[in-house]
């Protein structure tokens, strides 16, 4: 059986016989495609997005496919996103996603990397994520269903449908994807009106608006191709702040190095020592788990999802923009290590 005849699969533990494995790195025994730390990618397919991996893989003859996939019996991921659909979808059908590997690619960094290469690619990533939520147009395709079962499902009706998609499909599902385009253009066209400072030895990127604004993920990262965003707001007398370490530096990229990542946890206590917040508050100093591939810092309230591309959290801090700069600066210059002389 060749490579991209194997099923495609969803799993949730570790299978009992050899897989070929993308986005993914959760010790499965077989042929690992994935850019996530602990990967076991071949060198010679390295690549700072899964699908870019997948997509060299597909590039191959097939006799050193046959090899490098021995024993192996399906193709498999553990999670949903756009990265590890279109990786997915480069093992499956690659004749189709080598025609179209440059969008592929931008589209995959839009998912992963929370950059915008284009409007269109950004789309993509939206429909891809939007088709999994509540009101979906393919929400008749998973209801009464969750986890494994629903994310396999789609995965496997996408890799079917995404030729289709790729020749205009796309537009007419506009309706998934359209309103999260015209909000990032409205966090763009927001986030130029304030002040842009770029920290590059330190990967920061800072904000500083007069007024509140708000932008999303892919607005900050979109603009800035450094790991960390500072985006400071005035509200009044006020100030509402947003610290995020993108995925840049968790991801195992080949483009670029990764400097440590800074102890989110004692700058949430340092600051809300300068706060003087009580212990157990109702809002406070946030920082989410280092574990996390792209955790941020933030005052007002706990509940916050992971990659959230808007914090609704957020609540207005009494510390001024500059104190709340200054001590993001030392708690990114304490992580901060020397390069190694050559």
């Amino acid at each position: 059986m060749r490579i991209c005849e194997l099923p495609i699969c969803i799993l949730e533990g570790l299978p009992s016989e050899p897989v070929l494995s993308v986005d993914g790195a959760w010790g499965a025994p077989g042929l690992n495609l994935s850019h996530w730390p602990g990967q076991k990618t071949p060198p010679e397919l390295r690549h700072d997005l899964s699908t870019g991996i997948a997509l060299a893989f597909a590039r191959l003859p097939q006799e050193h496919q046959a090899e490098l996939a021995r024993g192996c019996t399906a193709l498999a991921n553990n999670h949903y996103d756009t990265d590890g659909v279109l990786a997915l979808f480069a093992l499956a059908r690659p004749a189709e996603a080598l025609a179209h590997a440059d969008f592929l690619l931008d589209a995959a960094a839009a998912g992963d990397l929370f950059r915008v290469p284009s409007e269109r690619a950004f789309a993509l990533d939206a429909l891809i994520t939007g088709l999994a939520e509540p009101g979906s147009p393919w929400e008749e395709l998973w209801r009464g269903t969750r986890g494994r079962e629903k994310h396999e499902r789609l995965v496997r009706e996408l890799v079917e449908r995404l030729p289709w998609i790729l020749a205009g499909g796309l537009e007419e599902l506009e309706a998934v994807w359209k309103p999260r385009l015209e909000r990032l253009r409205a966090d763009l066209a927001e986030l130029r009106t304030a002040t842009k400072d770029e920290i590059v030895h330190l990967e920061l990127a800072v904000w500083t608006s007069e007024r509140r604004i708000e932008p999303g993920r892919h607005a900050l990262f979109g603009t800035s191709v450094l790991d960390r965003a500072l985006l400071l707001e005035r509200e009044g007398a006020l100030t509402r702040a947003r610290l995020i370490v993108n995925t840049s530096s968790w991801f195992e990229l080949v483009s670029r190095g990764a400097l440590p990542r800074p102890d989110l946890a004692a700058l949430a206590a340092q600051l809300n020592a300068q706060e003087g917040v009580a212990r157990g508050a109702a809002q406070a100093w946030r920082a989410q788990t280092p574990d996390n591939p792209a955790p941020e810092l933030w005052f007002g309230i706990a509940e916050l999802e992971s990659f959230a591309e808007h914090n609704d959290a957020q609540r207005a801090s009494r510390l001024e923009p500059a104190l709340i700069r200054r001590a993001v600066l030392e708690s990114l210059r304490a992580a901060w290590v020397f390069p190694e002389d050559d």
